[in-house]
């Protein structure tokens, strides 16, 4: 029933679907490219508009108006520049969440798209539409989804068996850790009618589905489950496509690789107060999703080649062959 695995697969349908055609594939990402250009763009405008309202605050206080009681007595005019700097944080901060998804999107998207070219498969218009904010998936479409497997549901299922309800301090029971765990796995914990919990899909939510295509690579770090530049360039390899889009995408997907890697090792050191390297760390992850979407861009770039180069592929096998581990089982 899944549809990719983390190798790359691409796995049976338990039934038909509705497919995308290349060129509706091709106008999905055209669209992304330009939403995610446009999210970014924005996303620098309010940090910009962050750091000028800092400095307006910063030289306000330079300039002397700070006084004996200043900060006890009642200021309007310190009032509107607090609030207006709140404000101004959070909607930089939502614009650079925001592109963060679309972006991943993107990734995910192109990624899938080559990946389905070189097997030969369609690309599902659920699958292209998984991890659209304003999509409405129902409750088949959602299982066809790569995540959680059927063990991890089974166990999701015993541990909300043992979840009960809720207790006065949430946060420090088995119930807080258990929710945790079920919306790490893209579910949700419902109530039963014997007065237990079960778990549910959550079909309302469309960010449940993240971690339904990328498990803990969007939950930990926000970044889609994307093949390793190993893998994709043997991918790219097995279909022929020529060396130099190959080895740009490769070097493309060589820098999510390594930004990947970065922000796994700064959550695995997070604690260590003798690692030197956190400034460096945190100004690479900060890059992320500019690395993400050179990753996308380069990839959409290269499909229609992709496309080509496989179906030469096709044509050149013997009647028995196929196109490896990427056909579906």
């Amino acid at each position: 029933m899944n549809d990719q695995h983390p190798d790359g697969t691409v796995a049976a349908q338990a039934a038909p679907a509705e497919s995308l055609t290349d060129e509706d594939i091709d106008a999905v990402l055209a669209g992304l490219a330009a939403v995610a250009d446009q999210l970014i763009a924005d996303t620098a405008t309010a940090e910009q508009a962050v750091s000028v309202l800092n400095d307006d605050n910063e030289r306000s206080l330079v300039l002397g108006q700070v006084g004996p009681g200043y900060w006890s007595r009642p200021n309007p005019n310190r009032a509107l520049t607090k609030l207006r700097l709140a404000h101004a944080c959070r909607t930089a901060r939502d614009l650079r969440d925001a592109s963060r998804h679309l972006v991943a999107w993107w990734a995910d998207l192109a990624t899938y798209a080559a990946l389905s070219a070189a097997a030969g498969q369609p690309v599902p218009a659920y699958r292209a539409a998984a991890a659209d904010p304003s999509a409405i998936l129902d409750e088949e479409e959602l299982r066809r989804l790569p995540y959680p497997t059927p063990e991890e549901r089974q166990f999701a299922g015993l541990a909300a068996a043992l979840a009960g309800t809720p207790g006065p301090h949430p946060d420090d029971n088995l119930h807080a850790v258990i929710t945790d765990y079920v919306a790490r796995a893209g579910l949700t914990l419902q109530p039963s009618p014997n007065g237990g919990m079960v778990v549910a899909d959550d079909t309302i939510d469309p960010n449940a589905r993240l971690p339904r295509l990328w498990t803990d690579t969007w939950t930990d770090h926000q970044m889609p489950a994307l093949l390793t530049a190993e893998q994709l360039g043997q991918v790219l390899d097995r279909i022929g496509l020529p060396p130099t889009a190959t080895d740009e995408i490769r070097a493309a997907t060589t820098n999510v690789d390594d930004v990947l890697a970065a922000a796994r090792h700064l959550r695995d050191t997070a604690d260590d107060e003798s690692a030197s390297d956190s400034e460096a760390l945190y100004d690479h992850i900060d890059r992320t999703t500019d690395i993400l979407a050179d990753y996308a861009r380069t990839l959409t770039r290269h499909l229609p080649m992709v496309r080509t180069s496989a179906g030469r592929h096709r044509t050149s096998l013997p009647p028995a062959g196929n196109a490896g581990s990427l056909t579906r089982a």
